[in-house]
């Protein structure tokens, strides 16, 4: 079995320590359309919710803006999706 070094030694000699894992390549429209379905999920029934008076137009606002940041997120993946795909940074 190899020998594990302890947290205080990684902490003051960092070079022994194992390199990272190279980063796993997803595809990031995937990701962002996932997690905006999630969100207009949620805003049927937080919708619900209000129309029955059992919740405020806060929750209904909040599913909006994770929406909004959705789109934001799609517009910048496209903007940077060969850069990202290729492994390089901006």
């Amino acid at each position: 079995m190899r020998d594990v070094p302890s947290f205080v030694t990684l902490l003051l000699h960092p070079d022994r320590r194992r390199p990272d894992p190279a980063p796993r390549r997803v595809d990031l429209r995937v990701v962002i359309l996932a997690g905006m379905a999630l969100w207009t999920l949620a805003l049927v029934v937080c919708v619900v919710l209000l129309a029955t008076g059992l919740l405020g137009a806060r929750a209904v606002a909040t599913c909006g803006a994770g929406l909004v940041l959705g789109l934001l997120g799609l517009v910048w993946e496209r903007r940077h999706r060969a850069s990202y795909r290729a492994g390089t940074e901006d």
